[in-house]
């Protein structure tokens, strides 16, 4: 539901308020989520810091033959972050296997960032990435529920499924690298938050 202040704003013919675009993208290969906001400033929004990051959404594609709707989101490659993230990324693709990027697309109002409901939120998936010195250029679709990976994460006995140092893994010690092994987790005495089935074994299971 939309606050009282959302209402008035968003009916206001002339307004000093902005709707800002916010991305809150979730990569396999890095600990940390990333949260931009397309603002000439940091934003705080849900106890959480908003970096300002210029981006831009491209208009949603409509299929006539049902499949699902794709559009590019086109983020700045500022400084070469996002350019480091999905060179990370691709790493981590070829020695874990594929693990989807995920991208939540929030819509909020400059004057009422204490409210925590978005204006509107959808949940994305990246399909395909290019990158160049200016820009990455991400494709995304709405989540397809005939293609869904059910469980939602693999499953190994000998690999977390964890993000180390993630509110899941739960370790906040000094140490900054781990293999997700369950005998580094026990080295970090956090194998009670360990991400892996090991009783699963190593042979493969049939259903």
């Amino acid at each position: 539901m939309l606050s009282d202040i959302t209402k008035i704003e968003k009916n206001q013919l002339n307004s000093n308020s902005v709707w800002l675009s916010m991305l809150e993208i979730n990569i396999p290969s890095v600990a940390e989520t990333l949260r931009i906001v397309n603002n000439n400033e940091d934003i705080t929004w849900k106890s959480f810091t908003w970096l300002k990051f210029p981006f831009e959404l491209d208009e949603i594609s409509q299929s006539v033959n049902a499949e699902t709707s794709q559009f590019q989101i086109k983020v700045g490659n500022v400084k070469n972050i996002i350019g480091q993230y999905i060179r990370q990324y691709d790493a981590y693709v070829k020695t874990n296997g594929f693990e989807a990027i995920t991208v939540v697309l929030y819509i909020v109002n400059s004057k009422d960032l204490a409210n925590t409901t978005p204006v509107y939120s959808t949940n994305l998936i990246l399909t395909t990435s290019n990158l160049n010195h200016l820009e990455v250029s991400f494709t995304v679709s709405a989540r397809d529920l005939f293609r869904a990976r059910t469980p939602q994460t693999r499953m190994f006995p000998n690999s977390c499924r964890f993000k180390f140092k993630s509110t899941l893994c739960g370790y906040s010690g000094p140490v900054s690298l781990c293999d997700k092994s369950l005998s580094r987790c026990r080295q970090l005495e956090n194998s009670k938050r360990y991400g892996g089935f090991p009783a699963i074994g190593n042979q493969g299971v049939s259903i």
